[in-house]
C-alpha cells in the first residue's frame, strides 16, 4: 500500500494551460491549487471542470512563499509540486506511484524536464541537465526565503527519478519576454536586498558569459533557431536583471524612492522544519 500524496499547483492567469496540467495529476489523492487572483477565467474553469480540486486564492508574495503556504496546508505529508505549464507523463506517473509503494530512501526526489518551444523540444543550452526536486516529504523539505529561483532545500540527499515531465516553457515569445522581464525585476530586487551592486562591466560581463556558456559550452547551437532564441531570451533575462540592479543602486544613491516587490515576512513561512524539531 502506498503513502498518500498531495499534488500542489500555483496559478496566475493559466486558463489556457491549467486543464491539461490538472488532468496529468488526477491520480493524486489530493489536488490543492493556490491561485493569485487570476482574471482570465482560470478559477471559473477549475470550478466547472474539476470540483475535486481544493482551490484557494492568496496574494502572490513570490513563488517560494506561495509554495510553502500550500505545503503547510496540504492534507498529506508527501507532496508533488507541479507548475501549470508542466505535465506528468504516464511513465513518470507510474514511477512516482511505484516509488510511494516501497520503503522511501530519501526525503526528496528530483525529476528531469523536457523543455518545449512552440511544439518542439529544446535539448541543449543547459536544458539537457534540467532537474527539479518536486516529490518530497513536507516535514523534511522547504523553499528558502527568496522571491525568485528558490530551489527546494531537503533534509539530506535527494534521490532521482528516471522519467521526465514535459515543460512547455516557451509558449509564445511575448509571453516569454514578459515572464523573463518579471523574473529579472524580482531577481534584481533580491540582489539589491542582499546588498549586491553592479557596473557596466558587470552588466556586460554576465550577459556575454551567459551567451558563451549556453550557446557554445552547453551546445545551444545544436538546437538551430530554437537554440539561438532560447539562449537569447536567457541572455536578455541576465542583462535586464543586472541593469535593474544598477538602476536600484542609482536610485538609492540619489535618494529617490525605490519600489520593491512586497515580501512575505512571516517567520513561520521560512522555518526549516527539521531545524525546528532539533531545537
Amino acid at each position: 500500500m502506498r503513502v498518500p500524496l498531495t499534488a500542489i499547483i500555483t496559478t496566475l492567469n493559466e486558463r489556457e494551460y491549467i486543464e491539461d496540467c490538472v488532468r496529468s495529476v488526477e491520480w493524486a489523492d489530493e489536488i490543492y491549487l493556490v491561485d493569485s487572483f487570476s482574471t482570465d477565467g482560470t478559477v471559473e474553469l477549475l470550478r466547472e471542470k474539476f470540483p475535486r480540486v481544493r482551490l484557494e486564492q492568496r496574494e502572490y508574495l513570490g513563488a517560494a512563499s506561495q509554495k510553502n503556504y500550500a505545503i503547510d496546508r496540504a492534507q498529506h505529508d508527501w507532496i508533488f509540486y507541479i507548475d501549470a505549464d508542466e505535465r506528468v507523463t504516464r511513465e513518470l506517473r507510474d514511477e512516482i506511484l511505484r516509488t510511494l509503494e516501497h520503503d522511501l530512501k530519501y526525503w526528496g526526489y528530483s525529476i528531469g524536464r523536457r523543455n518545449f518551444m512552440l511544439g518542439k523540444e529544446v535539448r541543449y543550452s543547459g536544458l539537457q541537465r534540467d532537474r527539479v526536486t518536486r516529490l518530497f516529504h513536507r516535514k523534511h523539505a522547504r523553499y528558502p526565503n527568496r522571491r525568485v529561483h528558490a530551489d527546494l532545500l531537503v533534509d539530506g540527499p535527494a534521490g532521482r527519478l528516471d522519467h521526465k515531465m514535459d515543460h512547455f516553457y516557451i509558449r509564445t515569445f511575448d509571453h516569454m519576454i514578459a515572464k523573463m522581464t518579471r523574473y529579472a525585476n524580482w531577481g534584481a530586487a533580491q540582489m539589491f536586498i542582499d546588498g549586491k551592486t553592479t557596473s557596466a562591466a558587470g552588466i556586460l560581463g554576465h550577459s556575454l558569459a551567459k551567451f558563451f556558456r549556453d550557446y557554445i559550452v552547453n551546445l545551444g547551437f545544436l538546437d538551430g533557431t530554437r537554440g539561438l532564441i532560447s539562449v537569447g531570451m536567457h541572455v536578455y533575462y541576465t542583462f535586464w536583471k543586472y541593469a535593474k540592479l544598477w538602476e536600484l543602486t542609482q536610485l538609492k544613491r540619489l535618494g529617490r524612492p525605490i519600489a520593491l516587490p512586497k515580501l512575505d515576512e512571516s517567520e513561520e513561512r521560512w522555518e526549516l522544519p527539521w531545524e525546528r524539531r532539533e531545537s
